[in-house]
């Protein structure tokens, strides 16, 4: 039953999910029924040999050799773990926190904040923490190991030979290179695939990827909960944190983990990041500094949100000695929006009021585009973009920038209403029309004589709000957005 076409539907649902607009996923789709008929078909005659992978690189957060597969392999990723994760799941301890259903980073870090509670009873005594990390772990993973694992816990030998085929691929004998910016070269030889021993590593990028190292490391766990009795212990894929009262006892596990994992998993530990301290002064884990009072975002992922606002500033902010242009360049500020968005929605699991607040001031010119609350960020004209009518557009404009020359653009012209228009009609010498459009007074010019208009106002130093048509339509009307702010700095 795993191969037949209810299943596959289901695993290609989900595997479409976040990949829709993918070029892949998109060609895929065109003929979605038959594509899966004959993957399933494929799969049924024991048929299926994965295709070839998309090979490029990551410099952040760290240096990565991500290895994308084909969206019809990425199919059978998830029907792979669809079949097993049911299983596994009632194997894994509960402190696992990676590639499980209701777990993820932010669960992991406040899992730890209430360990660290309860060991230190509120911060009333001494705590220590050990933590550790497995030193290349994705390019050391034995798939010998790893398929044993796995059949022990697979009765059904359809699904055991996919599993053989999964494990064993090997994606750098297939693959397309992307890598424009040579990444490649940077790259460390024992982070790569193409430097791997044989029968060892796991392709970055996939889902199988994630959940065979929670399969892998299960003994770790198994080990350490039932074998050393430390009752306080959590894992993220390869980083995992141990409590304990005495800094001794931690010495003590310290050595039984690296013997464990040398000798049954043919690991090693990263002794370069391994850290034993006390509680008191927090613990790196999960992308926060823990303590038991309160949790904080890492410096680097508060650095990285900086530097992405630094590379979208040239894009939408002209800044010359006269006045300052405020450019609503579509994709830079979309993205600028899904990164702060992303960002908060990870800083709200943190005490980050105040650097939040740091963030706003360094970066003033976010104003003039979003509207910034703790939580979400929304763009300045999504009001604008959902009046249906000009007028009530106008009216938007007019009540969003009182202190502006409102620019609307109607076809090929732009055109200015009631007072607005009077100001644009005396300063650049153009003609007012009374009862305008449903206004009072209105006065238009072509869009090509834009920037000899702009320059007639910039001259009296006049702010400018200029508001285009995207091209769309809101309930029968024209759709409009914000297109460019003209200021002038006070100072």
């Amino acid at each position: 039953m795993l191969f037949e076409f209810p299943q596959m539907y289901r695993a290609y649902l989900a595997c479409r999910r976040t990949k829709r607009n993918k070029p892949s996923a998109l060609a895929f789709e065109l003929n979605h029924e038959e594509n899966l008929v004959q993957l399933a078909a494929e799969l049924r005659e024991q048929r299926y040999q994965p295709g070839a992978s998309i090979c490029f690189y990551t410099k952040k957060p760290k240096a990565r050799e991500i290895f994308a597969a084909a969206f019809r392999d990425r199919i059978v990723h998830h029907l792979v773990y669809a079949a097993l994760a049911p299983v596994w799941e009632r194997v894994f301890i509960h402190h696992s926190y990676a590639c499980r259903p209701g777990k993820g980073t932010h669960a992991a870090a406040k899992a730890l904040q209430r360990f660290l509670r309860q060991i230190t009873g509120n911060g009333a005594r001494c705590a220590y923490f050990l933590k550790m990390d497995v030193k290349n772990f994705f390019m050391t993973i034995d798939r010998r190991k790893l398929f044993e694992m796995l059949a022990n816990r697979c009765p059904d030998p359809g699904l055991l030979w996919l599993l053989r085929t999964v494990v064993f691929h090997d994606p750098t004998l297939n693959y397309e290179l992307q890598d424009r910016k040579n990444l490649r070269f940077a790259l460390p030889p024992h982070k790569s695939l193409f430097h791997a021993q044989p029968f060892c590593g796991l392709p970055i990028g996939n889902l199988t990827s994630q959940f065979f190292a929670n399969v892998y490391l299960n003994a770790l766990d198994q080990f350490v909960k039932h074998e050393l009795k430390c009752r306080y212990y959590l894992r993220y894929v390869d980083d995992f944190v141990l409590l304990a009262s005495s800094l001794e006892q931690l010495r003590t596990w310290q050595a039984e983990i690296t013997r464990f994992l040398a000798e049954h998993l043919a690991l090693a530990i990263n002794t370069r990041v391994t850290c034993l301290a006390t509680v008191s002064g927090g613990v790196d884990f999960a992308g926060f500094i823990v303590r038991p009072g309160y949790m904080l975002v890492r410096r680097r992922a508060l650095g990285n949100l900086k530097e992405k606002l630094r590379q979208a500033r040239p894009q939408l902010v002209a800044a010359t000695p006269g006045y300052h242009a405020y450019r609503f360049h579509e994709e830079t500020v979309e993205a600028c929006r899904a990164t702060l968005n992303s960002c908060l929605g990870h800083f709200q699991h943190a005490q980050s009021r105040r650097c939040l607040g740091r963030l706003w001031q360094k970066f003033a010119w976010l104003e003039r585009f979003f509207v910034v609350s703790s939580r979400k960020v929304v763009r300045r004209d999504e009001p604008l973009r959902r009046k249906s009518r000009l007028r009530t557009q106008v009216l938007w404009l007019k009540r969003a920038f009182k202190q502006h020359v409102v620019l609307v653009q109607i076809g090929n012209y732009y055109e200015a209403f009631d007072a607005n228009a009077e100001v644009l009609s005396t300063t650049a010498g153009l003609r007012l029309n009374k009862n305008w459009r449903g206004f009072a007074c209105g006065s238009g010019f072509p869009q090509t004589l834009l920037a000899a208009v702009l320059a007639k106002l910039k001259k009296q130093k006049l702010p400018v709000v200029i508001a285009h048509e995207t091209g769309r339509e809101a309930q029968h009307a024209k759709q409009r957005a914000l297109s460019m702010i003209i200021e002038y700095p006070t100072n």
